[in-house]
């Protein structure tokens, strides 16, 4: 009886290590990038379950374009920090092209970056 009741003790010691996880880093992966809106395009996802995003290209003042996809949980701003997507709006279309924006973003996959904050600057 104390042998099987030891066994079952190291199994569950054991198994529980094994399903450890270490702290995310997505945190740490969080970028920023400052420029000017180049162009702001509604997509909707191909496969269910279906929902509305936007692709907004971004060009940094260094030249660099990023491409950052938006839902409407992303949180946009206005300059003085006011909620543009209240009342249930998609915040990003109330943006404009050639606005300068600071984005927050989270870098996903190769060439797809998830927009946590949009930012109007001016």
């Amino acid at each position: 009886m104390r042998k099987i009741l030891f066994a079952l003790i190291a199994v569950a010691f054991s198994s529980s290590l094994c399903f450890a996880q270490e702290p995310s880093a997505a945190v740490d992966a969080t970028k920023t990038v400052t420029g000017k809106i180049e162009t702001i395009r509604r997509a909707m996802k191909s496969r269910p379950p279906k929902w509305e995003h936007a692709m907004v290209t971004v060009t940094a003042d260094s030249g660099e374009r990023t491409v950052v996809y938006a839902v409407k949980a992303t949180l946009v701003t206005d300059v003085s920090g006011k909620d543009m997507s209240a009342g249930g709006r998609f915040g990003v279309f109330s943006l404009k092209n050639g606005q300068r924006v600071e984005v927050k973003y989270l870098p996903v996959k190769r060439d797809h970056n998830e927009a946590i904050s949009i930012r109007c600057l001016d």
